[in-house]
């Protein structure tokens, strides 16, 4: 039952809201939920601890076709669209310092990135359709449906090695890292979607184009966000696509940092193939950072054991398994988005613990 957690985030901006204004108290009820996400889920994750305990395979079956989990990642797609009109309802109904304006779509955008974003990156991977479609409506209510693409086809093939964008080098700071990684996926998606139609001998079209139908998702969104504002108040319809917009950069660029952390210095070493050509060695557990700290885990939905996930991609958040010998993160990821914030920092303690085969 942990897991219910995880969808239960998007009700921190209500609940921020609720406190703050019953003491007109704003600038609490703005900034409420980052002060829950990077300051409480912290400290919560020390006093709580670790949890290293791995299903046994005899559950593996049950557990996996137990749709309780999956109402639970599916659940989030009308959480958070409801979360986005509540955002919008209180920009344009009540008087906001720019403070206050700046604090509230801080909290609706990271609130995307834990209930739009990261249910969506576990959807995506599945072979249902259904599955996949939330996966995909979720990111087009952050504008990034591109990632899809790239995701699947892109990182999960060239993870840890210099062709992918989402491994960060080591040395790399976090601000361009995430800058190249925004505008390069758009990019990177469309061409392996014209790889894959070469393939497959057929030409690519735009009318045709996964990524191109998701932005059109967007755009929907955004029209609609736009037209709630005039349901709202009087104000500008503009209100509507700046709050979208800046909602999804910040859901986005929460995305990028934990891209950043999750593969920041690691590499696949070259070997020789079945025709004597190098190629990277196959992708394992070893090939991203693990974090077994038990709050954040049941928060993500497992994201935290992401190098199970690297190695088998397909196995549902429920069954995802904890690697003693993969990499480990001193911190769950709420504490080392901050300590990548500061690059000095983030060097001092990451570069120390990248394993010396990859160095």
């Amino acid at each position: 039952m942990r897991y219910l957690l995880a969808p239960l985030v998007a009700f921190l901006p209500i609940v921020g809201f609720l406190i703050g204004w019953s003491d007109d108290n704003r600038l609490l009820a703005a900034y409420f939920t980052p002060f829950v996400i990077f300051v409480c889920v912290p400290i919560l994750d020390w006093v709580i601890g670790r949890d290293s305990v791995n299903p046994e395979r005899s559950e593996l079956v049950e557990l996996t076709s137990d749709r309780f989990y999956r109402a639970l990642t599916a659940l989030c797609l009308p959480l958070y669209l409801a979360t986005l009109l509540f955002g919008l309802w209180v920009l344009v109904t009540q008087t906001l310092s720019s403070v206050e304006t700046i604090g509230w779509i801080l909290s609706i955008g990271l609130i995307g990135g834990v209930v739009a974003i990261n249910p969506a990156h576990e959807l995506i991977h599945k072979s249902n359709s259904t599955e996949q479609t939330i996966g995909g409506l979720l990111l087009t209510t952050v504008c990034y449906g591109t990632f899809k693409v790239e995701h699947l086809a892109g990182h999960h093939v060239d993870v840890a090695t210099p062709r992918d964008q989402s491994t960060a080098a080591r040395g790399k700071a976090v601000y361009g890292f995430i800058a190249q990684s925004i505008l390069n996926n758009p990019r990177r998606a469309i061409e392996l979607e014209k790889r894959a139609c070469i393939e497959r001998g057929t030409r690519w079209r735009w009318y045709a184009s996964e990524s191109v139908g998701w932005s059109a998702v967007s755009l929907c969104w955004i029209v609609a966000c736009a037209m709630a504002v005039g349901v709202f108040s009087t104000r500008t319809p503009w209100i509507g696509v700046g709050y979208f917009l800046a909602q999804a950069l910040v859901a986005i660029t929460l995305l990028e940092i934990i891209n950043y952390i999750e593969h920041y210095g690691l590499s696949r070493r070259l070997e020789n193939g079945d025709d004597d050509s190098p190629r990277y060695e196959r992708v394992t557990h070893l090939h991203s950072w693990n974090s077994d700290f038990a709050l954040t885990n049941a928060l993500l939905f497992q994201l935290q054991r992401h190098s199970d996930h690297h190695a088998h991609s397909f196995r549902r958040y429920q069954a995802l398994r904890h690697h003693p010998d993969s990499p480990q993160l001193p911190a769950g990821y709420s504490t080392m988005v901050l300590v990548a914030l500061v690059p000095p920092l983030w060097f001092r303690v990451m570069d120390a613990r990248i394993p010396k085969v990859m160095c």
